[in-house]
Formats: structure tokens, sequence, C-alpha cells
């Protein structure tokens, strides 16, 4: 993976879906709300640059205070319902009119799928996108298949042959809570065979609530976002705790950068509980 390459997997389960084990430390309350765990896979190698940079970042941001609908449409006609297609079905994550975070997959409704289709759902915000559904011709999609918006503005992408879309970002909705529920960050693999002792990658995740929203985030602002960092000889490993919360409303964009330029690749695993207030 080059310098700058970075790649997001994200995945949004119910509280049916999850296992008792993983929540058992959580007070009874939020065991009630029924929370949902959001989970976001990230390998990435971070631009040789000193300044930290988004992860896997959307193609457009999509923000809107009334949910409204959205399309999808492929460049090319081997995606489709058609038995001999690629991609067939998509799947996107975000905020539906009831404010709620859901995943939702639209499934192909013509042989070719090179002319747009409105998605079921109403969305006021999207964060990701995966395919989930193909046909005989091939287990990725022929073409760049894009949701947009209504005026044809990309906000997420599956890119030919790739089946996990951009984005990486997501907002906590409108009455709700958020916590982060932890995580693990690893080091891959050393730049030139071994680890330098100024060496290593850290990681930020910037969190914007309302007040940060309306007053903007100036340069020391530092107290808006967590950072995480492994440096050095021996550091291949890093626990991310669980325990901050974030208010509903709250932009969480994640960000990396090298220590020192060297362009090292890593593993970043990241957990997200989510439960209305």
């Amino acid at each position: 993976m080059a310098a700058g390459d970075n790649e997001c997997r994200m995945r949004l389960h119910e509280y049916r879906d999850l296992g008792g084990g993983i929540l058992g430390d959580l007070p009874g309350h939020i065991k009630a709300a029924s929370p949902q765990l959001l989970e976001l896979h990230i390998i990435a190698t971070p631009a040789d640059v000193a300044g930290f940079l988004e992860i896997d970042p959307p193609t457009s941001v999509f923000a809107e205070t009334t949910a409204v609908p959205i399309e999808t449409i492929s460049s090319s006609a081997n995606d489709g319902n058609a038995e001999g297609s690629h991609l067939q079905a998509i799947s996107t994550i975000g905020i539906n009119g009831l404010d709620k975070m859901v995943t939702v997959q639209n499934i192909a409704t013509t042989d070719d799928w090179t002319d747009y289709q409105l998605e079921i759902e109403l969305w006021k915000n999207i964060f990701h996108c995966f395919g989930s559904l193909w046909g005989t011709g091939d287990d990725d999609p022929a073409g760049d298949v894009d949701i947009r918006t209504i005026g044809d503005v990309v906000i997420v992408e599956l890119p030919t042959g790739d089946n996990e879309g951009n984005g990486a970002a997501f907002v906590v909705p409108d009455g709700h809570v958020a916590m982060l529920y932890g995580g693990k960050l690893r080091r891959l693999a050393p730049t030139a065979g071994v680890y330098a002792a100024d060496e290593g990658v850290r990681i930020r995740i910037l969190y914007i609530d309302a007040i940060d929203g309306l007053l903007g985030l100036a340069a020391d602002r530092c107290q808006n976002w967590l950072e995480f960092e492994l440096v050095g000889v021996y550091e291949a490993e890093l626990e991310i705790p669980k325990g901050h919360i974030f208010e509903a409303g709250t932009q969480i964009i994640h960000q990396d950068s090298s220590k020192v330029d060297a362009g090292e690749q890593y593993d970043l695993y990241l957990q997200y509980l989510i439960w209305k207030k």
C-alpha cells in the first residue's frame, strides 16, 4: 500500500445481532435502549506529511435537516439485476428520516444499471456503502457505482472492481448518544525492515459537536480530538480505550499521520456504541 492510500470497511450491527458478552459491562438502561454497534476496520499508510489527513473521506459530505431521496447508478451495463450481471445490490449506511442509523440494501430493478434508480429510503446523512449482492458475471462491480443526490452530486461510490466504498466519518443521530467502545491499532510492517526509534503512526479522532460547529475549530482547540500514537522500536500494538461519549449531532472524523514521514502501514479497528437517549 503506497503512502497516502487508505480504505475503511464500515458495518452497522443491530442489538439483536450482538452477542450478550460484548455488552456485559454496560448499565441496564443502555442495554434497554437496544444499542447499535458501528464497526470500522481501516488499513492505511499515512501520506509522507507532518500534518493529519482525513482517512478515506466520502466523495462529498451529505447532510440534510429533512430527509431526501438519493439515487444509484453504474457506469457499466454489466451491473444490474440480470443473472449474468456483476453487482446486483449496494448497501448504504447513514441516518434516515426517523433519525435512526440504518443499513439499507438497494437492489437493481433493471438488467442495465446505467439508468439511475431511486433508493427506497429517504436520508439525512450518508456515511459509507458496500456491495452486497452479485450475479454470475463476477463478484465485483463492473463499473463505478455511485450513490448520488438528485442533483447528480456523488456522495460515496464503489470503484470498478472494488466492493468496499469510501467513507470513514459519521454523525451521531439526533436524540442519540455514541460511545467509543474500544479498538486496536497495530503497525503491520517496518518501513525498512526494522522500526526506528522515532518512526511510527498517529491516529486522531476529531469530533465536532453542536457548539464546535457554531464556533468553528480554531488551531488551539486541542480538546476537540482524541489522539493515539505508536512510536519507537518496540511499540507495535495499542489498545484503544473505551468510554469517551459523543453527544447527538457530533461529527466524528478519523485522521492519520506519519510520525517522521515514514509511510508506515497500519491496521486500525474501532467500535462505537450508539443508543437512543
